[in-house]
């Protein structure tokens, strides 16, 4: 064989060898991402740990979540946010099947712009309800628009601690079709025992009888 016909072999050879190598690397990735699927909870959005959410409109609602300090109370938070195209928004009403809401001055979103009922203040609510639950509530807006999102109840603890409803609400009133009782129970004290915030500790290492 001459060394031109032998350089062209030993080419061919390691050409090969590459060839292989990148179709068993493939296979294994292939392998991998069928594995893991495209479609599974890890690839969307945790509703339990950031809220429920509405995307559909021109007003988005994102990270619904009621911060409960105590059974039967807590305070509706969430982010709004608008289209870039969009008219401002004014969020005015909070209802829902197991809430009633107190009164709280209606927020107005800015074209392209964003709210967040946590560090701005939410909306007092009272009702059947207690840290760990998930329901619907309805936001209504001034120009006719009312958003359905799950709401997530979560406890008044570490990170929600310092989540407070609008400053110096003015007096409760209820729910449209609603009367002065309702009213009264969205602004009452909480009935419910205050929510544990303490995280549970491990018993000693060893300590235990065998």
């Amino acid at each position: 064989m001459t060394s031109s016909s032998h350089r062209s072999s030993h080419r061919s050879s390691r050409r090969l060898r590459r060839q292989l190598t990148v179709a068993v690397a493939t296979l294994g990735l292939a392998g991998v991402l069928s594995s893991c699927g495209f479609d599974y909870a890890t690839n969307r959005p945790n509703e339990i740990a950031n809220g429920g959410q509405n995307i559909e409109g021109e007003v988005h609602v994102m990270g619904a979540r009621i911060v409960s300090p105590a059974e039967g109370t807590g305070t509706f938070i969430a982010t709004l946010t608008t289209d870039a195209q969009a008219d401002p928004a004014t969020f005015e009403s909070l209802t829902g099947e197991r809430i009633t809401a107190g009164e709280f001055q209606p927020i107005e979103i800015d074209t392209h712009g964003m709210v967040n009922l946590a560090t701005d203040g939410g909306v007092p609510v009272t009702g059947e309800f207690a840290a760990g639950d998930a329901f619907t509530v309805t936001l209504g807006f001034t120009n006719g628009e009312e958003l359905d999102v799950t709401a997530i109840v979560v406890a008044q603890c570490h990170e929600y601690e310092d989540v407070e409803p609008q400053a110096s609400p003015t007096p409760t009133r209820a729910p449209r079709g609603g009367d002065d009782e309702a009213a009264d129970e969205a602004s009452a004290e909480p009935t419910g025992e205050p929510v544990d915030c303490e995280y549970p500790s491990a018993p000693p290492f060893g300590g235990g009888e065998h």
